[in-house]
């Protein structure tokens, strides 16, 4: 006790009563590795649906053009068994033709398809497009940013710097390429579109009929005045025929031509 006053009493603390304590530490590194994969993990995912909505376009693109080749030497078959087969029949004809229009109705089945497999693929594109366009502006307001401390004689990283002047370009290029992409998707989805408004230009076979017409215009210009006029009138023949027998006029070109050289 000093001068009345009583020392607290002093309070011994052995080691059993603290409780150890484990230092918590921030996994910043982990956490920075573990961004750096969601990233790449989310990036590698656009990529397989970019490569998946590709391939399912391409693929219904090519089914559609093997389609309509296949229409077209079926068309070409029949034009020459009908030129070179007099005992065929227009009869006969017509049923083969209904079949090769059977076939065009199936056709557009999978026009459409190619279609829609080629919106799909454009609104890929075109989210992928947004993303890097962001992506390029962002990275080219940094890039400015550092070229606008830098001339003010404020420190900036060099490095950080160099990266940004050979991401910039590389960004650009990206995007100009999916421009481009987009745009060719646009055209074939151009293409499929006027398919399905005329079929049959799309898969008729018509060297044939060329070949005859001028043949035909050959033996019976004599008969005109001019080349034009003979050119004409037997366009005018052909098309009379075509609409009094109900078959193309690539057959009514035949048939013409059967006709005169039986007469003759």
């Amino acid at each position: 006790m000093v001068d009345g006053f009583e020392m607290p009493k002093r309070i011994v603390i052995k080691d059993s009563d603290i409780e150890e304590a484990e230092p918590v530490i921030e996994p910043v590194e982990e956490v920075e590795e573990v961004s750096e994969k969601a990233v790449a993990e989310v990036r590698e995912g656009e990529e397989n649906e970019l490569e998946r909505a590709t391939a399912d376009a391409d693929a219904a693109y090519e089914l559609v053009m093997g389609k309509a080749d296949e229409i077209r030497i079926r068309e070409q078959v029949t034009q020459k068994k009908f030129l070179e087969d007099q005992a065929m029949s227009l009869g006969i004809l017509k049923k083969l033709l209904q079949r090769w229009d059977s076939l065009r109705d199936d056709l557009i089945t999978y026009v459409n398809d190619a279609i829609e497999k080629h919106r799909r693929l454009r609104d890929v594109l075109e989210r992928k497009f947004s993303a890097v366009e962001e992506e390029l502006y962002f990275n080219q307001v940094e890039l400015d940013t550092l070229i606008q401390l830098e001339a003010q004689g404020r420190p900036i990283s060099v490095s950080k710097k160099e990266e940004l002047e050979k991401l910039v370009p590389r960004l650009r290029e990206q995007l100009a390429e999916l421009d481009k992409r987009i745009k060719e998707v646009d055209a074939r989805i151009e293409q499929l579109r006027k398919m399905t408004e005329n079929i049959y230009e799309h898969t008729s076979y018509k060297d044939l009929m060329e070949s005859i017409f001028s043949q035909l215009v050959d033996a019976l210009q004599e008969r005109y005045e001019n080349l034009e006029e003979a050119r004409a009138k037997i366009r005018s023949q052909i098309e009379l025929i075509a609409q009094r027998e109900g078959i193309p006029k690539e057959y009514a070109t035949i048939y013409l031509w059967k006709r005169l050289r039986g007469a003759s």
